[in-house]
């Protein structure tokens, strides 16, 4: 379960961090919005890299980047009026499907014994 927590942190703070860049780079806060991405990929790719010790690759990464693309377009619609046509909301619904159809057609990647113990070094 803290490995689907691990995921959902890294999906959050990319999303998080993208929409820093794009604010920053709207306004007068240039530095700011660097700064806040910066530190919010840094968290995003850490949190990737604990959550694949137990949820494999090829879900981990779909989720990811998918879940972290639909969150950023409808983030941006609401935040910097972007449009959202009914073509982009069927984009998101079929991204959706896929990512649920991967994710049941894999399963959970065995423990693999670490030298350190389960924890990040």
């Amino acid at each position: 379960m803290r490995y689907w927590l691990y995921m959902v942190t890294a999906i959050v703070t990319e999303v998080i961090g993208t929409l820093a860049m794009k604010y920053g780079s709207q306004n007068a806060s240039h530095a700011a919005g660097r700064a806040v991405m910066c530190v919010m990929l840094v968290l995003s790719y850490t949190s990737l890299a604990l959550a694949v010790k137990r949820i494999p690759l090829a879900v981990a990464y779909g989720a990811w980047e998918s879940l972290g693309l639909v969150l950023i377009t409808l983030c941006s619609a609401w935040l910097f009026d972007e449009d959202l046509k009914p073509v982009k909301l069927v984009a998101i619904a079929l991204i959706i499907a896929g990512i649920v159809l991967l994710e049941r057609g894999t399963d959970e990647a065995p423990a693999t014994p670490s030298r350190g113990g389960d924890h990040a070094a």
